[in-house]
Order: structure tokens, then sequence, then C-alpha cells
């Protein structure tokens, strides 16, 4: 199996890459790399620019977001088969989170800029990732929400 038929594979185990057209699965294929960590490893820094945009295959990242007076907060983890820094996509391209592998990942990895022109180039990759995109925000959207009311209903216990 070719490089490019062993990525689309990949791809497919994935809810947000999996059901696209062969062209677009193709295009995405072609624009990704292999990429692994071993666990602990520091993949992204929130605030500093997204320069990738990962699909995630096999393993767990924590997403962490400083929080004052408690540190380093997992806000999220995200899953095999989910996306992390989709903010590689939309400007100013800067990570909202900190990404840390917790078990050894496997991810198919896009370099943002190049991703960002294959989807201004191609119309039909681009109808087929950005509703993807979207539904992977309100995704992380609901799970963060959650996760804010529990830390409220923390503060809120320890408050009385």
């Amino acid at each position: 199996m070719n490089e490019t038929a062993a990525l689309i594979a990949a791809l497919n185990t994935s809810w947000f890459s999996s059901g696209l057209s062969e062209k677009a699965q193709t295009r995405l294929a072609e624009l990704g790399r292999r990429f692994t960590a071993e666990p602990g490893t520091q993949l992204f820094r929130e605030g500093d620019n997204s320069d990738i945009f990962g699909i995630l295959i096999r393993g767990r990242v924590a997403l962490r977001t400083l929080v004052p007076e408690r540190g380093d907060v997992t806000i999220l983890t995200v899953e095999p088969g989910d996306v992390y820094l989709w903010s590689s996509l939309v400007p100013p391209y800067r990570a909202s989170s900190s990404g840390v592998a917790i078990e050894a990942i496997e991810a198919i990895v896009f370099d943002g800029a190049a991703l960002r022109a294959a989807l201004r180039e191609d119309c039909e990759l681009a109808t087929a990732l950005y509703p993807r995109v979207l539904v992977a925000v309100e995704r992380r959207l609901h799970a963060t929400r959650l996760q804010m009311l529990d830390l409220f209903a923390t503060q809120q216990v320890k408050e009385w």
C-alpha cells in the first residue's frame, strides 16, 4: 500500500474525514503526513501560532488552559477520530489552548498555510471540510461549557 492509500485508510478511521468523497480524501492525504508523539509531549501552547491542523488517529491529547490561581486546567480530552488545532484554519491562527499527549499518539497533520491555500483553491474540498470543522468546534464548545459548569460548581461549593 502506498503512502497516500495508507493515509486515506487512516483518515477513514476518523468521524471527521470518513465519508468524504474520494477526491477530497485523496487531496487531504496528499497534504497530510503522519505524526507521532510520546506521552507527556507538549504539542502546542495556548497563544502560539497554529501552524498545523491535526486529526488524531490513536491516543489522547489533553487540551489545557491557564486558569488564574489554579494553573493549567484540562478543559477537554481529544479522543481518536477528533481534530485538534482547528484554530489553524481561523484567523488569527493562534492556539486557543495548550495540548499535551497523555498517551502515545498517532495523528495525521496538515501544514495550516498549505491546507488554507488548498481550501481557497478547491471549492469542493472547502465545501466538504468546513461543515466538519464547524461540527468539531461545536463539540469543543459544548464540552468546554460542561467543564466550565463543573468548575464553577466546585468553586461555589467551596465558597459556602
